[in-house]
């Protein structure tokens, strides 16, 4: 035992995932890989097997969340570690997306996930993290299942993207950057306060949804170059989100609605509907 530990303590802790780096860039492969291996594997099992499988994955996403309040929250603040990110709402959201099946979800969650592949992307923050330990496991799998879980869910059958969920998904998106935001505000008051600060003597600060500056993401910065004002210099994502519902709505627009086979997944879609048949 006192081998192992050596061995771990002075080799595998010193294995950092690091930025653009081999072991990062194996990792983004592997997280590539995953939701295709998943959706083989699934395609032909039965629709009760695929919501079960599913449905325990996305449950790494809020047991990460709540590791980080134990972990991190709660020796300073849990005020710091709340879950209102864009990939936290998403984390929180896909265990009920995956049973429920709703529309409005299923339509969102597939435009959250993509900010929880750019926190795997651009991983500064976690670089230091080592590969084998729980903090990188949690964060890794949480964001690589909370990618991929939403398009499964329609790779599956189980979700529908449909043109008229468009406009409401943009509001709800809007009114969730929105709660984030003042949520940002009251937080820091309340910092500022109780005077809660950290190690370095410093008031703590939070700045979920990136609402009150762009702390340093390249995209945002140019954003803030042209409106450099809190909450606002955000709202110009508003029309890439619109782009991106529009372009997942292409072959809606494009094909002819004979069928109610999604088509996204229809082999598995005629699964579904033989079992609903057979109900």
């Amino acid at each position: 035992m006192q081998f192992i530990k050596t061995f771990y303590e002075e080799v595998l802790a010193e294995l950092k995932w690091g930025s653009f780096t081999p072991t990062h860039l194996i990792s983004l492969a592997v997280a590539i890989l995953i939701p295709f291996i998943l959706h083989f594997a699934l395609r032909n099992k039965r629709r009760r097997t695929q919501t079960l499988v599913l449905f325990l994955l996305s449950l790494i996403g809020p047991i990460s969340l709540i590791y980080d309040i134990v972990k991190w929250g709660i020796p300073s603040s849990p005020l710091l570690y709340l879950p209102l990110h864009i990939c936290s709402y998403n984390a929180l959201l896909t265990p009920i997306l995956v049973l429920t099946k709703n529309k409005f979800l299923g339509n969102l969650l597939p435009l959250f996930s993509v900010g929880a592949a750019f926190a795997l992307l651009f991983n500064s923050i976690q670089a230091d993290y080592s590969i084998f330990s729980y903090v990188f496991l949690l964060y890794y799998l949480s964001h690589t299942f909370g990618t991929c879980l939403p398009f499964l869910m329609v790779s599956l059958g189980h979700i529908r993207i449909e043109p008229k969920q468009i406009l409401p998904c943009i509001g709800g998106t809007l009114a969730i950057y929105t709660i984030s935001h003042f949520a940002n505000l009251w937080i820091n008051d309340y910092l500022v306060l109780k005077n809660i600060v950290d190690s370095a003597g410093e008031i703590w600060q939070v700045n979920y949804m990136f609402s009150l500056h762009p702390q340093g993401n390249p995209m945002l910065s140019l954003f803030w170059s042209i409106i450099p004002h809190s909450y606002f210099y955000m709202l110009m994502v508003i029309p890439i989100v619109a782009i991106y519902f529009v372009a997942m709505n292409i072959p809606n627009f494009v094909r002819k609605n004979k069928s109610p086979i999604s088509p996204y997944g229809s082999r598995t879609s005629l699964i579904v509907l033989r079992e609903e048949k057979g109900k």
